[in-house]
C-alpha cells in the first residue's frame, strides 16, 4: 500500500519558482511599459508647470493693477528699468520688485516660473548694481529701438493700467552681449533650460551638457523652447506655441543699444 505524500513534500514539488527566461521576459515587459509611460508622465508634469506659471502671471497682473490704484501712482505701472536706469525684460529695480512684493502680501514666489532654475540651483538672483532677476519678462516699457543685429519688429509696452496689451511673458530670453551671453528657455520637452558660460565649474545648462547644447546666446527656439504664457493687463493669460511668438529686442542699454532679445 503506497504511503501518503506529506503536505510539506507536495508544497515543495509545486513551488518550482520562475525560470530565468520568465524573469527576463518580465523585466523586458516592465522596461517597455516604463518607456511608454515616462514620456506621458513628463509631458503631464510640464503642462502642470505651464499652468502654474500662468496662474502666477495672473497674480502678478493683479499686483500691477493694485499698485496703479494708489493715488500717488496716477494709474501708472511700476517702472521696468533696472537700478542703473537700463532695461532688461527679466530684471526689476529694487523699487519695482519691493513694491510688487508688497502688493503680493510679502511673497515673491509668483514672480518666478516654478521650473525655471538657473545653474546655481536657484531661481532668479539679486545684484545690487542692477536689481532682481525674475522668472518672466516684464513688458511695461516704451517702444524698443529697432536693431540691425537682431529682430526688427517694432513693439510698445503698456505704461498705464487702463491700457491694453501684453505686460508679462514667459522668459524666452537670450543675450548676445559678449560679456554675458545666455539663453533662457522656460518650457522645453524636458523642462527648463538656462544656458550660460562655465562659471566656477558649473554646467553650461541646467539640463544639457555643453557638448550637446547650442552656445549661450543662441535663440530660445534653438534651445528647444516649446512656447510661453503671455499675460495681458485685462488679466488674460494665454499659452502660445513658439512658432506663433515673434522675436523682439528685450533690452535698452544706457547708450540706447540692445543686446538681448525675447519671444512674446
Amino acid at each position: 500500500m503506497p504511503s501518503a505524500t506529506r503536505w510539506t513534500e507536495r508544497r515543495r514539488v509545486s513551488s518550482t519558482g520562475f525560470t530565468l527566461l520568465e524573469l527576463v521576459m518580465v523585466v523586458a515587459i516592465a522596461g517597455v511599459l516604463m518607456a511608454l509611460l515616462l514620456p506621458a508622465l513628463s509631458s503631464a508634469k510640464e503642462k502642470s508647470r505651464r499652468s502654474v506659471c500662468g496662474q502666477n502671471m495672473r497674480q502678478d497682473i493683479m499686483a500691477l493693477r493694485m499698485y496703479s490704484d494708489y493715488a500717488d501712482n496716477q494709474g501708472r505701472l511700476p517702472p521696468a528699468t533696472d537700478n542703473r536706469g537700463a532695461y532688461h525684460s527679466i530684471r526689476l529695480s529694487d523699487f519695482t520688485f519691493t513694491n510688487l512684493v508688497f502688493q503680493l502680501d510679502g511673497e515673491s514666489n509668483s514672480l518666478y516660473c516654478p521650473n525655471l532654475v538657473y545653474y546655481t540651483g536657484e531661481m532668479g538672483g539679486y545684484d545690487p548694481s542692477v536689481g532682481y532677476t525674475i522668472g518672466y519678462s516684464y513688458l511695461a516699457v516704451e517702444a524698443l529701438p529697432q536693431t540691425p543685429k537682431g529682430p526688427d519688429e517694432g513693439w510698445t509696452g503698456p505704461l498705464k493700467a487702463d491700457e491694453t496689451g501684453e505686460v508679462f511673458a514667459d522668459a524666452n530670453y537670450w543675450s548676445t552681449i559678449s560679456s554675458l551671453p545666455m539663453t533662457v528657455a522656460p518650457h522645453t520637452a524636458g523642462g527648463s533650460i538656462v544656458a550660460t558660460p562655465l562659471v566656477s565649474g558649473a554646467a553650461i545648462s541646467s539640463l544639457q551638457p555643453a557638448s550637446v547644447s547650442p552656445a549661450p546666446g543662441a535663440t530660445s527656439t534653438a534651445m528647444g523652447a516649446a512656447g510661453g504664457n503671455i499675460g495681458s493687463l485685462d488679466g488674460s493669460v494665454i499659452w502660445q506655441p513658439i512658432r506663433l511668438l515673434k522675436q523682439y529686442p528685450a533690452s535698452i542699454e544706457l547708450d540706447g543699444s540692445s543686446g538681448a532679445f525675447g519671444n512674446w
